[in-house]
């Protein structure tokens, strides 16, 4: 198969940069860089079959900042799923009872900004009041059973 020089073309999210040899099967790799500011080697054919679209990141959501490997990024994402993707599996407790997100959060940056970087591997992201949406001044770092102690009451059936 003859070269084919695919630098600088868009493949969803990805931009080609530069070959970087071959794979065991002599599909030709690719060197890109994803809108998310994250990299991937992949093979050419993935490329232009529309594949391959993107680095891995959460395809989606806004991500121009470069953070999608930063330990947090996760939250967020699943944070803003929660609240705003009537598919998610819990939305029903979040975005399907009023629960939002701060418009300041849709950007990452200000996130990470607002609550800092996780104190410790065993805390995650507690809104203090369950009744209200996620914003700077009700979150907080949590052990599980801190979490465990602040639900919801839930109505009797």
């Amino acid at each position: 198969m003859a070269f084919i020089d695919i630098s600088g073309k868009r493949f969803g999210r990805l931009t080609a940069i530069e070959p970087r040899g071959s794979d065991k099967y002599k599909h030709k790799l690719w060197l890109c860089h994803c809108d998310c500011g994250g990299s991937s080697v992949t093979n050419q054919n993935r490329l232009q079959s529309g594949i391959a679209k993107s680095c891995g990141c959460r395809e989606g959501f806004p991500t121009k900042h470069g953070y999608s490997r930063h330990p947090l990024w996760g939250t967020w994402t699943n944070m803003h799923a929660r609240c705003k993707n009537p598919k998610h599996k819990f939305y029903k407790n979040y975005g399907g009872r009023g629960i939002t997100v701060c418009e300041r959060w849709d950007d990452f940056a200000n996130f990470l900004a607002d609550v800092g970087e996780r104190p410790s591997h065993d805390l995650t992201l507690d809104r203090k009041n369950n009744d209200l949406g996620y914003h700077p001044d009700n979150v907080r770092w949590a052990t599980r059973s801190e979490q465990q102690r602040n639900k919801r009451e839930r109505p009797h059936r």
